[in-house]
């Protein structure tokens, strides 16, 4: 948005003369600005010179010498202008003008020689002086043509083309709640507010004089709910009139192109009240209008001459020859004002910004007046905007007259007053606003005031009836007017009491990611599809109201899905596998709420038997629970996990105490997942688990007397009946010199047969008093296996 400093003078006097000043006000107290644009910046001593003579260089090809009057006399120039000609007005830079060389650097002119001959000024291209959108055929080699004659020659070309004027470039997105101020009338009713101007006598305006005859078609709305207010009337006029040079100085200083007066009226008034307007031929208007919302595949012609196909449900009107209008966004070539326009249908309508910004999003097409549109303009900006384009049309058009009595629909609304209190203002703001500035700032914001007793009943104007609604919204208004600066800084004064945290959860982290772990943070939100893909029930799980997507409907009931999911993504990325873990709460209809800590590895290539993944996600556990305190037992699970394999599978208790399982993934749910090779699983409640005291690891004395070692390998077969667990519990109570038995290796494949595989044990035997010999060592190891001799055959 555009600010015009010349414009906002209509309205309001400046008691503030320096523009980054205002600039600085404005972005403190009403929006931020982001660029203060002085027009004809580069136009100081820079004047309108007639070219009296030219002549071929001496010396170049094309170059000219050229003889400019000037306001200090005649001036001797070197040129490359290719449209020069003797008599023509220019705009010349006299030395010490500051200019943009060829529309890149800028240069500050000094007085030289080009090729031999003397050079006093420079006879300028548009973008050498920034003028490009105002002479758009005079660039590169073609110099700035202001015609013939005498007048305005020696004058500064910025009192000649009116370019005194200071825009504010305004960041659109610090007003998109505010659609008021997307007109200069409502950037003037703030700068009253905040103290930087005064309203001029607002000279009288006598309302519209309709006539009683009836408009000559009827306007019909598909649902009033699309188009809730709505204004027109017919316009009849001798001819089209020609746009004056003020209104086309405020247009292109506010970034609009001058096009014909109908149209040109309508963006102004645009800018002055914030209504966007249309102007329509009435006579190329076929039958009765109608407003309704486009089917699939329908399209329109609009003002830019592009062939467009609607997106179902767009605002469009349509007449007996079709759509010839695309509401709220951009009109339709067809209808559109032309020189042979006679009768005018003017049309002010506000309608969904809803609808409004799904259009523009659907199509891909932005214009202005959408812009505003999706806003919510105020119901009451029908009527104002109406009135003002029909005065400006009656005052500049030629012969203009009011042809219809108006078309209208709708009301403007109705604002409900807010009370305010000043203990709530003041305890708000954190300061004590004097009650005098209150009720003046909300009173140059256009509110009404009914003072009470230490309260006030406070009605908004109709202009702000979209965002004035509580009094949470009056006191942001008085403290950003009052200004945020002006407020004490205060740090708060309340006692911060951090929450209670468990450190064994992060050694236990800590611990995993030693293990080679990679923690993960995804979402706490899953889809039914995921759910589903891991073999588990969605009706187990919570659905979270207005969720974003099906994908994210409903709070997972376990961390499983997720590594597997990421797991499938990312385990291409890997040399050899992928180990992963998330701690995150988990959500179940029947059981609750926990803490939960989830794991899975997961390999690329087949693996040795002891390199499992079943088997390596389970050492990894352990030791790292073992290293925060837990002991862990591994017991077969009477029930499997929704993905795990069904023999597979264990329990994972502390004590008597479960605490989680560990299991291989089931084949089918690892084959969902783009899972090569096998892969394991393990979830811990870690909820049950810190309820459970770790114990502190007390480290051993060094033992005073060296071991005896033996390795043993033995077949055995899956099928076994004894366990190894059980097994290896039976060998260590076999001899009170056997310090420990541990397994050191496990491997299968040839020659052995499926479901055999060996396993290698590592026996160590040590005396506490003495030095056992060989002798001692083999004997009692010959004791061992002959009592267990069955179990380790």
């Amino acid at each position: 948005m555009k600010i015009s400093l010349d414009w906002l003078s209509d309205f309001i006097t400046l008691k503030e003369n320096d523009p980054e000043a205002i600039a600085r006000t404005v972005t403190a107290k009403i929006a931020e600005v982001d660029e203060v644009e002085a027009q004809g910046a580069l136009l100081n001593r820079v004047v309108v010179g007639k070219v009296l003579s030219v002549k071929k260089h001496p010396n170049a090809d094309r170059l000219s010498l050229c003889d400019v009057k000037t306001d200090e006399g005649v001036k001797r120039v070197v040129c490359g202008g290719t449209n020069l000609r003797e008599g023509m007005k220019v705009a010349f830079a006299h030395t010490g003008a500051t200019v943009r060389w060829h529309g890149t650097e800028m240069v500050t002119l000094e007085k030289a020689k080009v090729r031999g001959e003397e050079s006093e000024g420079m006879i300028c291209a548009a973008e050498e002086l920034d003028l490009a959108a105002r002479f758009p055929d005079a660039t590169g080699h073609s110099i700035i043509d202001l015609g013939d004659g005498d007048v305005d020659v020696g004058k500064p070309l910025k009192e000649v083309l009116g370019l005194g004027d200071v825009v504010l470039h305004i960041d659109n997105h610090a007003i998109t709640n505010r659609p008021d101020l997307f007109s200069h009338r409502g950037f003037a009713r703030e700068l009253v507010a905040a103290g930087l101007a005064a309203w001029k006598e607002k000279p009288a305006s006598p309302p519209v004089d309709f006539p009683s005859a009836t408009f000559p078609f009827s306007i019909e709305a598909e649902t009033r709910k699309l188009v809730p207010r709505y204004e027109a009337c017919l316009l009849e006029m001798n001819g089209l009139g020609e746009t004056p040079n003020w209104m086309k100085r405020r247009l292109e200083a506010t970034g609009w192109r001058s096009i014909n007066l109908p149209i040109d009226i309508t963006n102004y008034v645009l800018l002055d009240v914030g209504m966007p307007l249309h102007s329509f031929d009435a006579a190329d208007i076929k039958g009765n209008v109608r407003m309704r919302k486009a089917k699939r595949k329908e399209k329109i012609t609009t003002l830019d001459g592009v062939e467009r196909e609607l997106s179902p449900g767009a605002l469009v009107m349509e007449d007996d020859d079709g759509i010839f209008d695309l509401l709220g966004i951009m009109g339709g070539l067809r209808g559109s004002t032309k020189e042979s326009t006679r009768k005018i249908w003017l049309h002010s309508a506000v309608v969904d910004p809803a609808n409004t910004r799904k259009t523009v999003v659907a199509m891909g097409h932005r214009t202005d007046a959408a812009t505003v549109y999706e806003k919510g303009v105020p119901p009451m900006m029908a009527k104002a905007g109406l009135d003002r384009a029909i005065k400006l049309f009656l005052e500049l058009a030629p012969g203009a007259r009011v042809a219809s009595a108006p078309v209208s629909w709708g009301e403007d609304g109705a604002v409900k007053p807010i009370t305010l209190t000043k203990k709530r203002l003041d305890g708000s703001l954190g300061t004590a606003i004097p009650a005098g500035e209150t009720e003046r700032i909300l009173t140059d914001l256009g509110c009404e005031i009914e003072a009470k007793k230490n309260a006030w009943k406070v009605t908004p104007p109709l202009w702000r009836l979209g965002d004035l609604r509580g009094d949470h919204d009056l006191i942001e208004e008085i403290g950003r007017i009052h200004g945020y600066d002006a407020i004490p800084p205060a740090m708060p004064a309340a006692s911060m009491v951090p929450p209670p945290r468990d450190a064994r959860l992060h050694r236990l982290r800590d611990a995993l990611k030693e293990e080679g772990f990679i923690e993960t943070l995804p979402l706490s939100l899953v889809g039914e599809a995921l759910i589903r893909k891991a073999n588990m029930d969605p009706a187990d799980a919570i659905t979270i109201q207005n969720p974003l997507g099906e994908e994210l409907k409903y709070l997972h009931t376990s961390t499983i899905p997720g590594l597997l999911e990421h797991a499938g993504k990312n385990l291409p990325l890997t040399e050899q596998s992928l180990a992963t873990f998330e701690c995150a709460r988990v959500f179940n209809k029947r059981e609750g709420e926990w803490l939960e800590c989830g794991l899975l590895l997961a390999e690329r290539r087949e693996t040795g038997l002891k390199e499992t993944p079943f088997l390596s996600l389970k050492r990894s556990l352990t030791d790292a629970l073992q290293s925060v305190g837990w002991s862990v037992s591994v017991r077969p699970a009477p029930e499997t996990p929704p993905f795990g394999h069904p023999s597979r599978s264990a329990d994972l208790f502390v004590g008597e105490t479960a605490v989680g399982f560990l299991t291989e993934v089931h084949p089918e749910v690892r084959v969902r997942f783009d899972l090569p090779r096998r892969a394991a699983a393990a979830s811990l409640d870690l909820t049950t688990l810190l309820n459970i005291p770790s114990q502190v690891t007390v480290p051993a004395p060094v033992p005073a007397f060296p071991a005896v070692t033996y390795d043993v390998t033995v077949t055995r077969t899956q099928a076994q009946a004894q366990s190894t667990e059980e097994l290896l519990r039976k060998l260590r109570a076999a001899s009170p010199l056997l310090e420990s038995v541990d397994t050191v290796d496990l491997y299968g494949g040839k020659p052995l047969t499926d479901g055999q595989y060996n396993l290698t044990l590592r026996f160590t035997y040590r005396a506490k008093d003495r030095t056992l010999n060989e002798e001692e060592a083999k004997k009692e190891q010959e004791k061992v296996l002959r009592e267990v001799g069955t179990s380790v055959s």
